[in-house]
């Protein structure tokens, strides 16, 4: 029988981070689910649900500063500090999961976050799925808004800065209200924030991305309109990975595992660990 358990796990810099263990009863498999800007690990229950019913066992926690987790809401000093905490995770995982192959899913921020991982700690890992992930430039923050971002982080690195993204997550009415009515969500970060992750942390992926070696599946929705699906087809061309899959969606929004397409995409991502396990 699958079980769900609670768990905190405390930072570097004192920052208790909530998370969800759930625990397969015939464990295949170890999968660490990484969120995306502004949203937080329930967000991924249906995901959650299919892979346990699969026999992963499924590790999901809400990064600093969003969801249940610790820290300013929408705000972060460095983006090196997501690499730092998935890792507490993934070393938690381990722990309790010895001999078991452990996977990573990350979806757009979170595949930024899960991206960087993998080309620190490949060694930990049997392999990542990255959606709709921020891989790349953001034309936006190549022009003034870029120039601003740089000179707010400089002066006033706490000023917010809304970035409403619901309107766009998924063709599913019902994902859109939820999402506009989740009071874990939030349509505004830092300056801070925006340079380390848009600018900084991007700066240092796209420099460093073709020594990544993990396997990996990239999925991208055909009509992602906060994340351009050339993103996920320059990173595929750009990784060095023997093990490399690359997968486009047609029609489907940023929020591939929340579209009407929604189980295929997941059949997907199932049958990618299961030939891996």
């Amino acid at each position: 029988m699958n079980q769900k358990e609670m768990f905190k796990i405390e930072t570097s810099d004192r920052i208790n981070l909530y998370g969800v263990k759930s625990v397969a009863s015939d464990n295949k498999a170890v999968v660490v689910i990484v969120h995306g800007f502004a949203e937080h690990l329930g967000r991924y229950d249906f995901l959650n649900e299919n892979l346990l019913n699969s026999n992963f066992t499924v590790y999901q926690f809400d990064n600093r500063g969003h969801g249940k987790s610790e820290g300013k809401i929408g705000h972060v000093n460095d983006f090196n500090d997501y690499i730092l905490d998935t890792d507490m995770v993934v070393e938690k995982a381990l722990k309790e999961n010895p001999n078991v192959p452990l996977f990573m899913i990350g979806h757009s921020m979170g595949g930024f976050i899960a991206f960087l991982y993998g080309l620190r700690h490949y060694d930990k890992l049997s392999g990542q799925i990255l959606s709709g992930a921020a891989t790349d430039y953001n034309p936006e923050i190549q022009g003034l808004k870029g120039i601003l971002i740089k000179l707010a982080n400089l002066v006033y690195p706490d000023l917010l800065i809304r970035n409403d993204l619901s309107a766009l997550i998924s063709r599913d009415e019902s994902v859109v209200s939820s999402y506009k009515s989740d009071h874990l969500v939030f349509d505004r970060a830092t300056a801070r924030f925006y340079y380390q992750f848009l600018i900084k942390g991007i700066n240092f992926l796209v420099a460093d991305r073709h020594n990544y070696k993990c396997p990996c599946l990239i999925l991208h929705g055909e009509q992602d309109r906060i994340i351009n699906k050339s993103a996920s087809e320059k990173l595929y061309h750009s990784v060095s990975s023997e093990d490399k899959t690359l997968k486009i969606y047609k029609n489907l929004y940023h929020e591939i595992f929340n579209e009407p397409e929604k189980s295929q995409v997941i059949s997907d991502v199932l049958k990618w660990i299961d030939t891996r396990c």
